[in-house]
């Protein structure tokens, strides 16, 4: 965007207090910016991006399709309270630039503004792209939004913060088994709809984790690990003094054992909860996060230490309780499955290097 031709904005909302509210904003914001009302846009020049406010319930989105139908290319930022799986399937058919929740932050309205100016590479829809290469593509750029698709089955969406699913929905489905079901659909359409959407998480696992359960049509696919390796584990998990070992990968339940008794849909959440923790520590510090991240909670220990090379995403997570020996030896244990690990990784590596040995069983 040239700075000598300053952005025209138009501001459309059902309520003028709405209306007046987001202009007085953006004039504090940004004064250069011109505001255009959308009930008196007429013959006041032609806008550059559109911010749509919605209202939940019944109607959501008819603003949008009345403003796309006065303005069928000018790009549209929608400012709503929710993105429920009703709302997105309504902007998917307006392909809105982006998603603001609201009550609308200054800071979230100028950053939609900024990446309007920018001008960003990846928008609207997309045919014949295979919806795991869709994702890995966000995640590689790091995206936030929604992803909807639509085919034969239907229609669903899976939300995106900073490259990684925090949420899903088919149908009655929600969380991984909606995007499981969401990438067996071979024939369906997708649009991509950059921001935030605010919803609740209801995905604790990484991209790479959810991929790769997907490719292997099971979540008892080993990859690199060992079957000797996957036995310690199991043997781990049957000490008197451990209450569950499980071998993870990207943040994602491999195998293991639990004594009988326990929730095994709870341990496992929280195990993975903690590696997605652990990946996002080691992110912001680096080589200093360590290997291993611990958390305590009432009698219970929660330990998840990584098994390997950092970039094959293995760890092996354990809990216990607090008050028993193994706790002072536990890192010990771990260390020697690590190195138990790594002999396997080596043995079984052909020739060929360290990148064969990834998809042997």
């Amino acid at each position: 965007m040239n700075s000598s031709s300053p952005l025209t904005l138009l501001v459309a909302a059902d309520d003028p207090r709405d209306s007046a509210s987001l202009t007085q904003m953006l004039r504090r914001l940004r004064p250069e910016l011109r505001a255009l009302s959308f009930t008196a846009v007429l013959g006041e020049g032609a806008p550059s991006l559109a911010l749509v406010v919605e209202k939940s319930g019944p109607g959501f989105g008819r603003l949008c399709a009345t403003v796309r139908s006065r303005f069928p290319g000018l790009p549209l930022v929608v400012i709503a309270p929710r993105f429920d799986g009703e709302a997105i399937a309504a902007l998917a058919e307006v392909g809105p630039a982006r998603l603001v929740p609201s009550p609308c932050e200054p800071a979230a309205l100028m950053r939609a503004i900024d990446a309007h100016e920018r001008r960003p590479h990846f928008e609207g829809r997309v045919s014949a792209i295979e919806t795991s290469e869709l994702l890995r593509l966000l995640a590689a750029a790091e995206s936030s939004g929604v992803l909807h698709l639509r085919g034969c089955g239907g229609e669903g969406a899976i939300h995106i913060e900073a490259g990684q699913p925090v949420h899903a929905q088919v149908g009655e489905r929600r969380g991984m088994e909606a995007v499981f079901e969401l990438l067996r659909w071979g024939d369906a359409s997708a649009t991509w709809l950059p921001g935030h959407s605010a919803v609740a998480r209801t995905i604790v696992g990484r991209v790479e984790g959810l991929l790769g359960v997907e490719r292997s049509g099971s979540r008892r696919d080993l990859g690199a690990a060992s079957r000797s390796v996957v036995d310690k584990i199991e043997r781990l998990s049957r000490t008197d003094d451990i209450l569950a070992a499980f071998l993870l990968r990207d943040g994602e339940i491999v195998t293991g054992g639990m004594e009988a008794g326990l929730d095994e849909a709870l341990v496992s959440r929280a195990l993975s909860r903690l590696a997605g923790v652990f990946f996002d520590m080691e992110e912001l510090q680096g080589d200093f996060a360590g290997s291993d991240i611990q958390a305590t909670v009432g009698e219970h220990r929660l330990v998840v230490d990584r098994l390997g090379p950092a970039s094959l995403g293995f760890q092996v997570g354990v809990l216990v309780r607090q008050a028993t020996p193994i706790c002072k030896s536990l890192r010990r244990v771990l260390r020697q499955i690590d190195r138990s690990f790594r002999r396997a990784l080596s043995d079984a590596e052909p020739s060929g290097g360290e990148a064969a040995s990834i998809e042997a069983a």
